[in-house]
């Protein structure tokens, strides 16, 4: 049975900023602007740190999603009311 990552030592934070200051070396300034300023964009945004579930609950609480719900409801019982409407407007 493979072992699992929990078993695996953490890295250390030290371990990581050096590690992530020699990969930003690699490349030039204005690069490492723009990579530090999406990767802070991210985190501000919640990527790394919240679970997908917490995201979608976050989007079901919006106004636009419950709004564009009930219109998805209310469009095809007001086309069949068009519908009933106009038959009998012609038939009659």
């Amino acid at each position: 049975m493979p072992g699992t990552r929990e078993s695996e030592p953490a890295p250390s934070i030290k371990q990581l900023e050096v590690e992530l200051i020699a990969e930003l070396s690699r490349y030039e300034p204005h690069e490492q602007a723009a990579i530090l300023k999406r990767m802070v964009y991210r985190l501000k945004k919640g990527r790394y740190v919240r679970s997908p579930i917490i995201i979608v609950k976050d989007m079901i609480r919006t106004p636009l999603v419950w709004l564009l719900l009930s219109m998805g409801v209310m469009i095809p019982i007001l086309f069949y009311i068009l519908f009933v409407w106009v038959s009998l407007a012609v038939e009659g």
